[in-house]
Order: structure tokens, then sequence, then C-alpha cells
């Protein structure tokens, strides 16, 4: 055995951090560029829950000729301005904007995973939830809901008003510069 030419098989400290270094960077690129990748396709995600909960609530009231409710829910069953919640749509025969009982319940939705949902106010407070009258019209209830992205990046954000007629109404950006704007035609903003 020849001593002098004794050489280990290994990995220098030198190419691991060399290898750690290029694998941090790669990391960092490719986290930034897929982002907005990421926040469009949930956007299309909570804009498609969004139209069938709505849709649901309001081909619900026709159908059953009954007030039909959709909002946040807390424990107890009584709507919540917290639209981070799963939402129910749910028979409203009282319009106590309560479920009272399971039996009231139509389907039980979570409308995103990420991100968050900021409803209208509705005088001093944040909306609590949308009713329709047996006719599919709005039932008091219009109003409007922004949905941000996790980045808070308004050009990746939705919003939809709901109109008397109890339609959904998609806002679209009017002016070109990448960002939707509100009834009002002022950009929305994610705070």
């Amino acid at each position: 055995m020849d001593e002098g030419n004794s050489r280990e098989d290994g990995t220098t400290l030198l190419e691991l951090m060399v290898t750690l270094a290029i694998s941090v960077l790669l990391f960092a690129i490719t986290t930034t560029l897929w982002t907005p990748v990421t926040e469009r396709v949930q956007a299309s995600s909570v804009q498609t829950n969004l139209q069938r909960a709505f849709t649901l609530a309001r081909t619900t009231a026709v159908h059953r000729r009954t007030i039909v409710t959709l909002c946040p829910t807390r424990q107890d069953g009584t709507c919540t301005s917290d639209w981070q919640l799963p939402v129910t749509v749910f028979l409203d025969t009282e319009n106590l904007k309560k479920i009272k009982s399971d039996r009231q319940v139509i389907k039980r939705l979570t409308l995103h995973d990420a991100g968050r949902i900021i409803p209208s106010k509705s005088g001093s407070s944040q909306r609590r939830y949308f009713q329709f009258n047996p006719d599919g019209t709005s039932k008091g209830s219009i109003g409007n809901l922004t949905w941000c992205p996790e980045s808070r990046t308004p050009e990746r954000a939705n919003h939809v008003r709901i109109n008397f007629g109890g339609r959904l109404i998609w806002s679209r950006d009017r002016n070109g510069d990448g960002i939707v704007e509100n009834a009002s035609g002022n950009n929305i903003h994610c705070p």
C-alpha cells in the first residue's frame, strides 16, 4: 500500500458552501418568479368559488321560493363579518340571519385557502351577509367583496359587486393600469 498517495474521497467544505449558496440563490429566484403565478391561480379559484356560492344562494331562493342568506358563520350559527371563515348558504324564512337548525343549511363552502376577503361597509361595520328574495333579487343587501393575495398586490386582486338584481358584477381594469376599479371608478387597494 502506497501511503504517499492516500486520498480521501468526499466533499470539501468549500464545495459544500458553494453548492448551498447556489441552491439558496436558485430558490430565491424561483420563489420570486413563482409568486405572481400562484396568486393568479388563487385569484381565479376565489372568483370561481364566489360565483358558485352566490349562484347557489340565488337559485335556491328562486326554486324554494324563500329568503336565502349567504354569510360566514360563527359556531352558534350567527352571521359574522369575518369572511376568512367558511361561508354557509342557508334557508332563512324568518329573516334572522342565523341558522337555528341544520335542516336550513344548503351548503358550507370555503371560498379561499390563501389571501383574504374584505367586505364592503354596511353602515359603520363590515358586511356580514348577503340575502336573496324568492324572485332572485338582492334582499336589501347589495355590496361588494374584494379578495387580496397574501402579497397585498392589488394587480392580482379580485373585486365583485352584488347589485339589486342579485347579479354579480366582476370589476375590470378600465384605465389600463393593471388594477381593477370599484363601482366609483377608483382602484381597489389591499390594506
